[in-house]
């Protein structure tokens, strides 16, 4: 009886392992057939909105990165590439005959349904604009002749009331010449045909579309700036850390000098005296205290304690009001005599000086090695000459390796080695612009960052080896908007592209919202000031506003 059971029970097991192995067989045989063939169009569109792209793009690559989604060939604050398409009467037209008015171009489909999302709000859209003033709409329809042809673009079109605008890129020499990868992708032109901003995707409310519109009629730093002397800053001049929807909250956090001297130099850059001078009044009333500039503001109580970085932005924006309006002759030299006393030590510049306890920092942040704000200082006064000197060679010095052409975040004056501590990549991106500053730039640094660029990014931090710190492998607005200012030093237009794209997607663009234009969460969490004023002096540094 037992030899029975188990003959039935292994008849049964064999059967179970046949009917498995046709399974695997079969799925074998689907995976081969079917592997390499595109996804069916209707998951495409329920992936990424629609099946309109180019051959090859990686859609997986997009999902996680929106950035991926937008023109290969149409760089930001560069001219767009010449294009034509042709309109109802097959009469062919170059894009740059738009030049002269700003310009909206939007490609699209009838059968995309992101499409379907946006184009029947253009009109309203339009009739929005007019209180920008003259703008050209350009609808450029994708003709491929199968999914679309000119018969059903002009039926859809006629249905949306739209009027004049419509144009065919029969032959796709437009997709393919700015290498589109998704549709609706909506480029904003200035009067020059230079790209000023841009949306990879459908834009459905109309306070997200006016907002991108008056990002490029007015620059990427009119509503930003707006929105932190509305909301970060208070009413004496003093731009706190952190922002929340609660406007008391905001006002009780930190005040920082990093904050106030950035935002003086945004105010000599785009010669704004009234808020330079407002900024400043705040830093001599709050922020000067027996000599001394505190690096911070907290609850009314200035710290004991400087910041060299900052004492030389804000002697650096001194000196740029003063060629601007003059004036600042008294202050200037009052400032000089400062960091004489309070940044350097034994010919050698430090990060700080501790008032409380009558110490100057046994260090040298490499970040804080603005040169030429310290070449200014060693120009009006040569007792900074030697540790301006000093500073360029601990600079030039402190790369860390040919396979990580960085540099050391510190140098131990009382060991007199650099510290290997793990690099914070805004700090270290500020080294690099320094150096870009004072053309001390090394070629293999600039490409190991657009190697970075030209794949994931560069991260939050890196040790030393090289490699992203563990639990930092994630973006950050003001490094991006660094590398994009390094980018527009060098003159390297594919740089400033890839970053300001990376910077843009943390950017909220919705004018129903106080926060419109800040960089952070949608829900107005994550909004810090430093965040903000890089990219307000990157937009600057870029385009001019």
């Amino acid at each position: 009886m037992k030899d029975n059971s188990l003959k039935k029970v292994e008849r049964i097991l064999f059967t179970v392992f046949v009917a498995l192995g046709i399974v695997v067989v079969i799925g074998i045989v689907v995976l081969i057939k079917f592997g390499d063939k595109e996804a069916p169009e209707l998951e495409q569109e329920e992936l990424a909105g629609e099946e309109q792209t180019e051959d090859g793009y990686d859609w997986e690559a997009g999902l996680s990165d929106s950035t991926l989604w937008l023109p290969e060939n149409g760089w930001i604050y560069s001219k767009v590439p010449d294009f034509t398409f042709y309109d109802e009467k097959g009469e062919l037209h170059n894009i740059t005959e738009f030049e002269g008015k700003p310009t909206v171009v939007v490609f699209w489909a009838s059968w995309c349904g992101d499409c379907e999302e946006q184009m029947p709000l253009m009109a309203q859209y339009m009739e929005l604009s007019k209180q920008y003033g003259d703008i050209n709409f350009v609808f450029i329809n994708k003709t491929d002749g199968d999914k679309e042809t000119k018969e059903s673009a002009l039926a859809y079109f006629d249905s949306l009331n739209i009027g004049e605008g419509l144009y065919f890129d029969e032959e796709l020499s437009g997709y393919d010449r700015l290498g589109i990868h998704n549709i609706p992708t909506t480029l904003f032109l200035d009067e020059n045909g230079i790209i000023t901003a841009w949306s990879p995707k459908q834009i459905t409310q109309e306070s997200k579309f006016e907002a991108i519109l008056n990002k490029a009629l007015n620059g990427g730093s009119d509503a930003l700036a707006s929105f932190i002397t509305n909301q970060m800053m208070d009413e004496n001049g003093g731009i706190h850390s952190a922002y929340s929807s609660d406007s008391g909250v905001t006002y009780a956090s930190d005040i920082l000098s990093e904050s106030e001297g950035a935002m003086l130099e945004y105010a000599a850059n785009i010669q704004d005296k009234e808020l330079f001078d407002e900024v400043f009044w705040f830093v001599q009333t709050y922020m000067w205290k027996d000599g001394l500039t505190a690096w911070t503001v907290k609850d009314g109580e200035a710290s004991q304690v400087n910041a060299l970085i900052d004492d030389l932005r804000i002697y650096d924006a001194l000196t740029t009001a003063q060629d601007l309006w003059g004036g600042y002759e008294e202050i200037i030299e009052t400032y000089q005599s400062q960091i004489l006393k309070f940044g350097q030590k034994n010919g050698k510049f430090v990060d700080f000086y501790d008032a409380d306890d009558k110490e100057y920092a046994k260090r040298f942040t490499l970040c804080y090695g603005d040169l030429v704000a310290m070449q200014k200082l060693s120009e009006a006064d040569d007792s900074f000459a030697g540790a301006y000197e000093n500073c360029k060679e601990l600079l030039i010095e402190g790369q860390i390796s040919d396979d990580f052409p960085l540099y050391y975040s510190w140098y131990n004056y009382k060991t007199k080695k650099y510290e290997k501590d793990d690099l914070n990549m805004a700090e270290a991106m500020v080294t690099l612009l320094h150096l870009s500053e004072a053309d001390l730039l090394p070629q293999s640094t600039l490409n190991w960052l657009k190697t970075q660029m030209n794949g994931a990014g560069v991260k939050a931090r890196y040790t030393v080896k090289g490699t992203v710190a563990e639990g930092y492998n994630y973006d950050s607005t003001a490094v991006y908007a660094l590398i994009a200012m390094i980018g527009a030093n060098e003159e390297d237009a594919s740089l400033v592209n890839q970053a300001v794209r990376k910077m843009e997607k943390m950017r909220i663009d919705d004018t129903g919202l106080a926060y419109n234009g800040a960089f952070g969460m949608e829900d107005g969490t994550q909004i810090t000031s430093f965040d903000q004023i890089m990219p307000l002096l990157a937009y600057v540094k870029i385009y001019g506003r």
